[in-house]
């Protein structure tokens, strides 16, 4: 009678805790066990779009309460003007401030300039647990830096689970993507979907790979990632390029079999004009560089006569890659990257795709939404310039 007495005080006990101090334990990117609620209802996240893209896939982008990225917060437009005098303007946004417009409403923890978390409004805000991809613009690559903001943030008692993505561990290797989306789909219940996101994105890459890789070298196009950067212009340059040991030229290289135009090594290398000449690339691609750049600039703009020489330039094989506000690591949409750089580089290979309309389908599958938003987020990222160039 004793034994069923304790029994039943226990199992009394157990019901009446209350199912919000319930918790179970996660393992992060760094190893570490963290104790994190059944269901949390409340999420903190520090990074540039990637952790919100997952959970917007998983249906749980309502439990983010806090936010640590400003990308999420602005509008941004681009003008610019042609050697003729006309004007063009770009309007772009982060992709997850325009599916959840409500995101720019949440307490922002970072500074705007993205590079001081105030740990007080993070505290004020007790998250049920944050959630931090360091490598991305909010966090950087910095180890000391980052281990100090985990002391910290562990130090105010929250539960820290912390991702690290592919820029991070300086790799081009985009596989641990798919191991921070595991972790972000286990917080929640669904790893085995969050998997899945991740296995389809990679899919874009086997199948660019499965269609390039016998290419013959000598038939391999040599191509330039190009940032138009404002700062480097400044100092008299034309751009950053990024070397083989970089994402980037994994992208070039490994997946889409072409040929990275800048030999050298090294993220956002200043190049002078006369060093882009040296390379003088079959194609360029113009990613995200301090602010978006279109063709347009490079064709038309003043300060860029100076380049019009360039074969690239004058075969009119210039191209945009997706606007990515802040993205110093890939995010969801990285497969369009992919593609973009695979058909620049062999139109005849991918001529039976068209982006344009891959990008629709993509943004609908990925994120559930309808056509309708489909195409605002095409426009978001500023890829409608495929329309007219039929790409």
């Amino acid at each position: 009678m004793r034994n069923f007495l304790s029994l039943a005080a226990a199992a009394l006990l157990l019901a009446l805790l209350p199912h919000a101090g319930m918790a179970r334990i996660i393992t992060d990117m760094r190893g570490a066990a963290v104790n994190v609620p059944d269901d949390p209802k409340a999420i903190a996240t520090i990074d540039d779009g990637f952790i919100e893209g997952v959970m917007t896939h998983l249906g749980v982008i309502d439990k983010v309460k806090v936010i640590g990225s400003w990308s999420m917060k602005r509008d941004y437009r681009y003008l610019f003007t042609s050697r003729s005098g006309e004007s063009r303007e770009y309007t772009g946004l982060n992709t997850m401030k325009y599916l959840h417009p409500w995101l720019n409403d949440l307490p922002c923890i970072n500074s705007p300039q993205g590079n001081m978390i105030s740990y007080e409004a993070l505290a004020a805000a007790a998250p049920d647990v944050v959630l931090m991809r360091a490598g991305d613009t909010t966090m950087g690559t910095d180890k000391e830096k980052v281990s100090r903001t985990i002391s910290t943030i562990e130090a105010l008692g929250l539960p820290l689970v912390v991702l690290y993505s592919p820029t991070w561990f300086h790799s081009s290797d985009l596989s641990g993507m798919k191991t921070e989306a595991g972790i972000i789909g286990e917080l929640f219940g669904q790893r085995e979907k969050a998997e899945a996101l991740a296995d389809k994105l990679a899919g874009t890459e086997t199948m660019i790979r499965e269609r390039t890789k016998s290419v013959a070298d000598k038939d391999r196009p040599s191509v330039l990632l190009l940032g138009l950067r404002p700062d480097v212009r400044k100092k008299g340059g034309a751009g950053s390029v990024h070397g083989v040991d970089t994402p980037e030229s994994y992208i070039i290289e490994q997946v889409a079999h072409a040929k990275n135009a800048y030999r050298g090594k090294g993220t956002s290398v200043p190049m002078s004009a006369e060093q882009v000449y040296a390379c003088d690339p079959d194609v360029i691609i113009l990613p995200t560089a301090n602010g978006y750049h279109p063709p347009f600039e490079l064709y038309e703009a003043p300060y860029y006569e100076n380049l019009q020489e360039l074969r690239a330039v004058k075969n009119h094989r210039i191209y945009a890659l997706p606007w990515s506000p802040m993205n110093a690591s890939r995010r969801v949409e990285y497969p369009l990257d992919m593609l973009i750089i695979a058909k620049a580089s062999y139109p005849e290979l991918f001529a039976d795709i068209s982006v344009y309309d891959f990008a629709l389908r993509f943004y609908q599958e990925v994120y559930g939404v309808d056509e309708t938003t489909a195409k605002g987020l095409r426009s978001t990222q500023l890829l409608d310039w495929m329309a007219d160039d039929r790409f």
